[in-house]
């Protein structure tokens, strides 16, 4: 077998070259005759000296022989794997070709066939192949213009198309043709007009359709033509049809047809024994799974059993439409015959086609009289065996059910190819080798849908229709149904049906287009499940994330873990869900959104549900939470928890844990809320606050901190309201949104003190004080932190304390009280150190560094900076890195090396702008801007520094302000522009009154209470 036998050669008419879908040129006309000359003789040696006669005839030129074998050469270099089509054997070369490869050698194949068909019988059969090999033709081999000697050989052939074409009309007069077949027969008399056995069918045709008349006058008119010109007379066997005419014998009637076969027989109406749908001529994608198909084992490769293969796939991702198309591509492999049986195993309202049933639409479809079919099954097995033997099929057994309705319909012939598709695998089906159809890619979802719509439309909106492709999760029924809708509504833009799929109410409505329906296709497969899996779909298609574990899935279904991976694998294999990677579980978005439309007759089953699935996350993340942040403070407000008796996870594992199901954390938070479970949903985003906080995911953190307070409020319990807005507080400083924040604060400082409760007003003071530095109200924030870190200690929260101590550095610090800040910093690192938050100890180290820096002990800033920077590596915290790089970016300008501070500086704004903090954005673009002034750069140090006060007014942010002022006058003066210069020395004098002194945000407020 070749390693590329979809290459084929089309000798009968010009010749062509096919590569797949690509025309190969052979390469001028030498090249075309040696080819067409190898091609005649496939299989066999052909002596150079032959090639060399059927190119130049009786002149060549001395050079002949070299330019054959270069014309060999050449051809093996454009033939894909050519050096293993044209192999050298002395005295020539041969090809060696596969019989599905060369339609000359397909078309003597199907002469055989017939032969067989006719000794058995089965004339509708041999019709079949007859016209199927007839079809081929596409005029003289070659066009006829392949010289003296090609030509002598391609008249053996001629002569074997004109012969198949008389036994072709013979068989159709024996099948009770007549009438129908006078115009074709006049055709090949007037192209052949001595061929006397095509004027005998001619005759005979005439005379049962009851026009003698024309008969006798079709045989006169021969006999005058051959008297005048060939001087001879009609032979006996024309003659004696002739006088049987005349007698109107009646042995020349038409035979009588069967009761069965009275309507005209398939083969007929087909050019071969092919029920295939139509292909699909905007077919797209899915190029690996063709090129599967197409290069399946040779039906001559010695197999000693029929090739099966099996694409499994969910509803609407076109499995149909890919073995169509591919069955397309293969038909000329399979010359006996290219079948297609529709077993409808999941259609809406029928039941499944039996085998039985199956079986009589494959065997009249082989030319099998109906009254021959016999009526039980296993007869029916038996002769469809007998009838596929030694033939070379395509079968295709669309929408199975299962592999008992499968296995009765194989073919017994080793040279068949047989396609099945269904919506479940099929693994107990013995030999077949599985294809599992995914989804499209991006690339060529945009593509189907251009090619539906047209390329302008979709060019015009190139946004909408990638959104579109989302929407439809790139499956390719929802992508067919959306371009059918969008198509039929020229007016409608791609942007306004997007905008109609958006809503996950009324998505699968808007997906149905005639009568083709995504909810309809995926209902099929609901429907065929057991009632207890329709069951235990619901239930787990209640989880809102992207994805899920086997823990999961068993506290959604109540049960054992391995229980719940029975349910999964089963679901698996009706492709109901799916397994991107191993263990972890997801539901398509449409799966997802056609569950959401299933009746809620089982409500209270879903919402118990939910509750044991927020129970199990609370769980896991309460696991990690312990592992990453063990020094949290710990209230009573919180939900219970379930008891696990897994070790403790390790902080590796929980940095993992929380990359692997943070989102789908968030995403329980939302439906806790929507199922009343406001003090779950609470808390799950307090929890999940540490990690969103630690890892700069600003946006979700606040939203699922509004989310939480909203919660808190429902649930009308003061302590979780208090941590909730105390949570949010963090979140709105993390967002810029500092005024928010210290409304937030301040609320949840008002309830603390009615609770009497002094952890959770000392987190209070400890947020409220943050907040207050970054407003410019530092001798405000310098009580605040230091009544916090006051709290905290006599409390024993370590971890709180380092972070109240960590802020009150930098407060202290800003205000210019330098050993106060060392002292504060240097507690607030070793206890960051011993209670493991490695981010609380960034950020005091950082802190400490601009008091070190203050005081002039660059050694010992840089010591700070240099662990913090390491400490940053394994935090992987763009914030943090980002003030840390900032930091040193100073320490280097102080130091005297411009060059380095600048790189880190340029490389803290980078950091900045990925995770989207103005206030950092506004520090390191000041720390540039001073930078440049260093270096004699005034006009781009100007640019900086107005970048940055504009930021930091934008958000309210005091301390950047002032440094922008002071740095826009100190350039602006180097400039010669004095005026303007002090113009921005009152403002910065003006800001740092307010604030006492100038500042800049260092602090970190912790994901939390």
């Amino acid at each position: 077998m070749h390693s590329t036998p979809h290459v084929r050669f089309h000798i009968l008419g010009p010749l062509e070259i096919w590569a797949g879908d690509r025309r190969i040129r052979p390469g001028g006309p030498i090249n075309e005759r040696v080819l067409a000359m190898l091609l005649l003789e496939a299989g066999r040696i052909v002596p150079v000296s032959r090639l060399v006669e059927a190119v130049w005839e009786e002149e060549p030129p001395s050079t002949a022989v070299h330019q054959v074998r270069k014309a060999v050469a050449e051809l093996r270099r454009r033939l894909p794997s050519g050096h293993e089509f044209i192999v050298t054997g002395p005295p020539g070369y041969r090809v060696t070709l596969e019989d599905g490869q060369l339609d000359l050698r397909m078309f003597d194949i199907r002469m055989r066939r017939a032969q067989e068909a006719r000794a058995e019988g089965l004339l509708e059969n041999a019709v079949m192949q007859l016209k199927a090999g007839l079809d081929a033709w596409r005029g003289p081999i070659l066009g006829g213009t392949g010289g003296a000697l090609v030509d002598a050989a391609a008249t053996a052939w001629e002569e074997k198309r004109l012969t198949a074409t008389e036994q072709c009309f013979e068989l159709r007069l024996e099948l009770g043709e007549a009438s129908g077949l006078i115009g074709e027969l006049r055709e090949a008399v007037t192209a052949h007009p001595y061929r006397e056995v095509l004027r005998g069918h001619l005759l005979l045709a005439l005379y049962r359709a009851g026009r003698q008349a024309e008969a006798l006058e079709e045989y006169t008119r021969l006999r005058t033509s051959l008297a005048e010109e060939l001087g001879i007379m009609p032979g006996p066997k024309l003659a004696a049809l002739y006088e049987q005419i005349l007698r109107a014998d009646p042995e020349l009637d038409a035979p009588p047809l069967d009761r069965d076969t009275a309507e005209p027989p398939f083969a007929v109406t087909g050019t071969a024994p092919c029920t295939l749908p139509y292909d699909l001529a905007d077919f797209t994608g899915r190029h690996e799974e063709i090129q599967r198909l197409v290069t399946a084992p040779s039906p001559t490769g010695g197999r000693t059993s029929p090739h099966i293969l099996l694409v499994d796939g969910m509803g609407g991702s076109g499995k149909t439409a890919l073995v169509v198309h591919a069955a397309h591509r293969l038909a000329d492999t399979y010359p006996d015959g290219q079948l297609y049986v529709d077993l409808r195993g999941f259609t809406p309202g029928e039941e499944p086609l039996s085998p039985a049933t199956a079986l009589g639409v494959l065997l009249r479809a082989m030319g099998v009289p109906g009254k021959s079919v016999p009526d039980d099954v296993l007869s029916r097995v038996a002769l469809w065996r007998v009838t596929s033997a030694r033939r070379r099929l395509l079968l295709v057994l669309d929408n199975a059910v299962d592999a008992a309705q499968v296995r009765p319909l194989l073919p017994a012939s080793p040279g068949s190819l047989v396609l099945i598709t269904s919506r479940v695998r099929l693994p107990e089906l013995e030999g077949a080798e599985g294809l599992s159809l995914g989804l499209l890619s991006e690339e060529d979802s945009v593509e189907m849908v251009r090619s539906i719509l047209g390329a302008d439309r979709v060019a015009a909106e190139p946004d909408a229709a990638a959104h579109l492709v989302r929407l439809c999760g790139r499956l390719p029924l929802a992508l067919r149904v959306s371009a059918a809708r969008l198509r039929k509504r020229p007016h409608w833009t791609l942007a306004n049906l997007t905008e109609r799929l958006r809503d996950d109410g009324r998505i699968m409505g808007e997906l149905e287009s005639g009568d083709r329906s995504v909810a309809t296709a995926l209902r099929m497969s609901y429907d065929a499940m057991t009632p207890e899996h329709r069951a235990h779909f619901r239930l787990l298609s209640q989880y809102p994330g992207v994805d899920f574990a086997v823990p999961v899935a068993a506290a959604l279904l109540d049960t054992d873990p391995h229980s719940a991976e029975r349910v999964l694998e089963y679901l698996l294999d009706v492709h109901m869900l799916q397994e991107f990677e191993f263990g972890r579980h997801s539901f398509h978005d449409l799966v997802h959104s056609f569950a959401h439309t299933l009746p809620a007759d089982d409500a209270p089953q879903r919402s118990a549900a939910v509750r044991r699935l927020a129970a199990r996350v609370m769980t896991d993340l309460e696991r990690a939470c312990d592992a990453l942040f063990p020094g949290r403070v710990r209230y009573g407000c919180a939900p219970p928890t379930e008891a696990v008796a897994a070790p403790a996870l390790r902080p590796e594992e929980a940095q993992q844990w929380f990359a692997q199901e943070w989102r789908n954390v968030v995403a329980v938070v939302h439906l806790a809320d929507q199922h009343g479970l406001h003090r779950h949903a609470a808390w799950l985003s307090r929890g999940v606050g540490f990690h969103l906080h630690a890892q700069n995911h600003f946006s979700d953190f606040e939203h699922t901190a509004r989310l939480a307070v909203d919660s808190a409020r429902k649930e009308g319990d003061p302590e979780l309201l208090c941590v909730s807005l105390v949570n949010q507080a963090v979140a709105q400083w993390q967002r810029d949104l500092f005024q928010e924040g210290i409304a937030s604060s301040e609320e949840a400082l008002e309830i603390a003190t009615t609770l009497e409760d002094p952890r959770i007003e000392a987190a209070c003071l400890s947020r409220i004080g943050v907040l207050c530095t970054s407003v410019g109200r530092l001798r405000e924030a310098v009580g605040y932190l230091a009544r916090a870190s006051e709290a905290h200690r006599a409390l024993g929260s370590a971890r709180e304390e380092a972070q109240a101590l960590a802020n009150l550095c930098f407060a202290r610090e800003r205000l210019g009280h330098l050993p106060e800040a060392v002292q504060a910093g240097q507690r607030a690192a070793a206890l960051a150190r011993d209670t493991g938050d490695a981010g609380i100890e960034v950020t005091a180290l950082a802190n400490l560094s601009l008091a070190h820096l203050g005081l002039e002990r660059l050694d010992a800033a840089a010591e700070c900076l240099d662990r913090a920077r390491t400490l940053c590596e394994s935090l992987r915290a763009p914030a943090l890195t980002s003030l840390v790089l900032c930091n040193l970016a100073e320490a280097e300008l102080r130091s005297g090396r411009p060059d380095t501070a600048h790189e880190h500086a340029v490389n803290a704004l980078d950091l900045a702008r990925g995770h989207g903090s103005q206030s950092r954005q506004a520090a390191a673009e000041n720390v540039l801007g001073r930078i440049d002034g260093a270096r004699g750069e005034h006009r781009r140090s100007v640019d900086r520094h107005r970048a940055a006060l504009e930021r930091a007014t934008g958000i309210g942010l005091r301390t950047e302000m002032v440094r922008a002022h002071q740095g826009l006058a100190r350039s602006l003066r180097a400039l010669g522009d004095g005026t303007a210069a002090d113009g921005h020395v009152l403002a910065a004098q003006e800001h740092a009154a307010a604030m006492a002194l100038g500042t800049r945000p260092g602090m970190d407020p912790a994901a939390g209470p």
